[in-house]
């Protein structure tokens, strides 16, 4: 059945315990009798530090020694030092316990049971007054709250972690671990901050739920360490720290301990000691696994510096007898360090694999949370009604948390606003890099400006035939990127200058700008193939068909016909470069043309030109078909001109079914068949304009001597017959 809860459900169902939980505490709390004054120890006294305005006792000045309480012809109880202590279970002996508790019970009876008011003495004397019923939230130390938010942060961020992993031991360890760190915290909140004293039965709950809850969250930590990154003992080994950590508490509820400090400070100190031995060894388990390494250099350092620094400076001095370094609750903010570690060792190391959409549900989930806290606090502590409250609350969350929220995703993820007009253009500058530049130069400059890679090299060859798109391998510690045209694959090694794993984020970015450098680089191969191609018809047709022109004028005796000739020329020349298309001529226009200018070429040289042509006269020839034709007779007429020595040459052009047949013959002195193979620029032309629409060219040398052309031409195009 667990499979088919969604993460969101469970992270709410987190979210409305650890709120629930918070509301009893808080109920707890404002329930105990209120005096309104805020209480130090001062050597062996007790001293006023200072009150709340509106609270039973604020006529009494700060710095007033606070010398007992009593309740009107009732017994007095003299205040302690000791009567402040945050946690009773650091006295130094059992006997010392139970005198505290017993004087806890004595101050709260007197402040819960005085019909006729308390009696507080002081060094200045004796002020009577009347404690209020409850205590408002407002008067609540700020130990108080960090207590609770780390409680709800470490039970929150748990819960997180295991509603998107639910299937890994190391997730509910964290979790338990998280349950732990709440019971203790919260437990702690409320004897810790009280204002003199609570009853001692609550006083004894509260202090179970704190140790319990302590060493639940040791019993977490050092299961979680057993078995990740990688599990070092087998699965019933990891049930012997809760065994030993609990049955430690155990023994101390029943006082078989000699002094209270060792039955619950000692095994505190322990499970850090064992923590450290952990870290120790995941590090030699890990050290072949850098993905591992890193989660442990991140995660395992988070829960050194956190709990190291809570026994440090709370615990430590404890054992040895000393005061604590800085108060319990403040303390406590040493745990919140093991949490914000956590989440952000796994935007950057990938923790327990959880991918970069998991921080969209942490922080839809806090949104819910500070919506309901900010509900609560303007209902309770503003006295607000419930309707303008939660109506605030939504400007609130909207207005401030909601823009928040993306850009600590943005910094978290290390998202930053890709403008893709900026990507276009710097891949287009790689794509169409300047020959003599290093075009790979300019490519690693792009991806190290997008991921920022602690180092970046070629790809294996080995590895390099199945490298077809961008993958990330070792489980994100490396990014690779296929070949592009002339570029080699290149590998990406560590994102963000070495800080984190690379994502499935990062891959698509770079499957990305993958795609974008291809498409840049096909166009800029397109633009080279037209360019090349442009310029291969412009050398054809200026051989095949200046080339007659200029020869025609060269063998006319006549000076007008030659000035005529080279202005159709350069009209012709024009027409070349522009690539102008011509309209469709007749048969009759276009057999005309051809034959008259190819007749007066000829004549001019002496040849005599016998023109046969076949067709039907309104039959129309497609500009490119002309074109080639006028191309493949004016290169034949020109290698008669130039290479025959020939007397007489015949045309025949005509239209079949289909097709358009060409024959240019002369009787001059002939050629080798054989050397076509290696024929010059002119013969090649005429074989490819031929070839190029589908057609068919042969040349041949007659019995009767001289050369003979033949050329088959389709009438439409390739494509179109096809269709």
């Amino acid at each position: 059945m667990r499979r088919f809860i969604s993460p969101v459900a469970i992270l709410i169902a987190a979210v409305l315990t650890g709120l629930a939980l918070a509301a009893i505490v808080l109920w707890t709390v404002s329930a105990q009798p209120w005096l309104g004054v805020q209480l130090v120890t001062d050597g062996d006294q007790v001293r006023v530090y200072g009150t709340h305005p509106g609270g039973p006792a604020s006529a009494i000045p700060a710095g007033t020694v606070l010398l007992g309480i009593s309740v009107p012809g009732g017994p007095s109880v003299t205040l302690e030092p000791g009567d402040l202590t945050e946690e009773p279970d650091s006295l130094p002996s059992f006997d010392a316990y139970d005198r505290f508790m017993e004087r806890q019970q004595a101050v709260s009876h007197m402040m819960r049971a005085a019909p006729d008011g308390l009696v507080l003495r002081t060094d200045s004397g004796d002020l009577t007054l009347r404690p209020a019923a409850k205590r408002p939230v407002d008067d609540l130390p700020l130990a108080f709250w960090v207590q609770m938010g780390v409680a709800l942060c470490g039970f929150w961020i748990g819960a997180w972690v295991y509603a998107l992993r639910r299937g890994g031991r190391a997730e509910a360890f964290l979790l338990l671990a998280g349950v732990g760190l709440m019971l203790s915290a919260m437990a702690a909140a409320v004897y810790s901050s009280r204002e003199l004293a609570i009853p001692p039965a609550q006083f004894r709950v509260l202090q179970t739920f704190n140790h319990f809850g302590a060493l639940t969250f040791g019993v977490g930590m050092i299961a979680l360490f057993l078995s990740y990154p990688v599990r070092l003992v087998r699965s019933g080994w990891l049930y012997v720290p809760a065994v030993i950590l609990l049955g430690w508490w155990a023994l101390n509820e029943l006082r078989l301990w000699p002094v209270p400090v060792i039955g619950f400070q000692m095994p505190v100190a322990l499970a850090m000691l064992a923590i450290c031995i952990e870290v120790g060894f995941q590090r030699r388990a890990t050290r072949r696994d850098p993905r591992a390494r890193a989660a442990l250099r991140w995660f395992g350092l988070s829960v050194m510096i956190g709990a190291g620094a809570f026994v440090l400076t709370i615990i430590l001095p404890r054992l040895i007898g000393a005061a604590p370094v800085l108060s319990q609750g403040y303390a406590f903010l040493f745990f919140l360090l093991i949490y914000v570690g956590l989440a952000l060792g796994v935007s950057r190391y990938r923790l327990f694999e959880l991918e970069d959409w998991a921080f969209r549900i942490l922080f839809t989930m806090g949104g819910v949370a500070l919506l309901l806290a900010l509900d609560a606090l303007l209902i309770y502590a503003v006295s607000l009604d419930r309707i303008p409250a939660f109506g605030l609350s939504l400007i609130a969350v909207a207005l401030l948390y909601l823009p928040l929220r993306e850009s600590l995703a943005r910094r978290l993820l290390g998202q930053g606003k890709h403008d893709r007009d900026s990507q276009f253009r710097d891949v287009s500058d790689v794509a169409f890099a300047p020959p003599g530049t290093n075009q790979r130069k300019r490519w690693e400059d792009l991806l190290r400006a997008e991921f920022d890679p602690l180092q970046l090299e070629p790809v294996p060859s080995g590895d390099r035939a199945a490298l077809v798109t961008a993958r990330l391998t070792d489980d994100g510690m490396t990014l690779d990127l296929p070949g592009i045209d002339t570029l080699a694959p290149v590998r990406l090694i560590w994102a963000h200058g070495g800080r984190r794993l690379f994502s499935a984020r990062d891959l698509a970015r770079a499957s990305e700008l993958c795609a974008m450098l291809r498409h840049t680089t096909a166009s800029r191969r397109a633009y080279e193939t037209g360019v090349a191609e442009e310029r291969a018809r412009i050398a054809q047709d200026m051989h095949d068909n200046i080339g007659i022109q200029l020869m025609g004028a060269l063998h006319s005796a006549n000076p007008e016909r030659k000035d005529a000739l080279i202005r159709e020329t350069l009209t012709d020349l024009r027409d070349i470069i522009s690539n102008a298309d011509r309209r469709e001529l007749t048969l009759e226009e276009t057999f005309a043309d051809l034959r008259a200018e190819i007749s007066e070429h000829l004549s001019a040289a002496g040849i005599a030109l016998n023109w046969v042509a076949d067709g039907r006269a309104e039959s129309a020839l497609r500009p490119r078909l002309a074109h080639t034709l006028r191309s493949v007779l004016r290169e034949a007429a020109g290698n008669i001109l130039r290479h025959s020595g020939a007397l007489q040459a015949r045309v025949l052009v005509s239209v079949g079914p289909g097709a358009l047949r060409v024959e240019v013959q002369d009787d001059g002195c002939g050629f080798d068949p054989d050397t076509l193979r290696v024929g010059g620029q002119g013969l090649s032309n005429m074989r490819a304009r031929v070839t190029g629409l589908g057609g068919v060219i042969d040349f041949s040398r007659p019995a009767i001597g001289g050369t003979l052309m033949r050329a088959t031409i389709p009438l439409t195009e390739p494509e179109e017959a096809a269709a």
